[in-house]
């Protein structure tokens, strides 16, 4: 059995760079009219970039979770300051982990679409896009005692689309085995 199987991208610091260097940008061109309107520029888009833009696409963009031996982990993304923990402390990080024993059910969901072990291979995955916003919906979808949990795929679909599907039948056999 596999030890330890990664999906979606690691959180990093990139959110607080790229938000620095835009704000930085955006102050630099009203720097071009006066200091207030640069000040303003570069604050209004610092705010708008690490309070709004990247908490609510925080899932989407670093979505990183794994199986392991005896359950999934994945990262605590459930509240609004777990999101902005993420950000500010990426060294930091704390994870979710389902045991197995909690999982009733598991199946992927791609463009609405409902599909288990039986029938994962005739999946024809879309293309993703670059933008998190616009991505389609491909999850693998674990049923709870209580609850249900969506760990997303996308990010793999649009960096690895040979070998995702692959992998997400392994995984989807590996959690069937053993919840059953």
């Amino acid at each position: 059995m596999i030890e330890k199987t990664e999906f979606g991208k690691k959180v990093n610091r990139r959110p607080l760079i790229v938000s620095l260097l835009l704000s930085l940008i955006a102050g630099g061109l009203g720097s071009l009219f006066n200091l207030s309107v640069a000040l303003s520029l570069f604050l209004g888009i610092l705010f708008l970039l690490i309070f709004i833009y990247y908490p609510s696409n925080l899932p989407k963009i670093f979505g990183h979770w794994q199986l392991e031996k005896h359950g999934v982990s994945y990262y605590k993304l459930i509240s609004y300051p777990d999101r902005l923990k993420l950000i500010f402390l990426p060294d930091h990080i704390d994870y979710q982990f389902i045991s197995f024993s909690q999982v009733k059910k598991c199946y992927i969901i791609e463009n609405n679409k409902e599909y288990d072990l039986q029938n994962i291979l005739t999946i024809k995955p879309t293309k993703q896009s670059f933008f998190p916003w616009l991505r389609k919906p491909f999850y693998l979808v674990l049923d709870l005692n209580k609850g249900k949990i969506l760990l997303d795929l996308s990010w793999d679909q649009q960096h690895d689309p040979k070998n995702t599907l692959y992998r997400v039948s392994n995984v989807l056999k590996i959690i069937t085995e053993k919840i059953s």
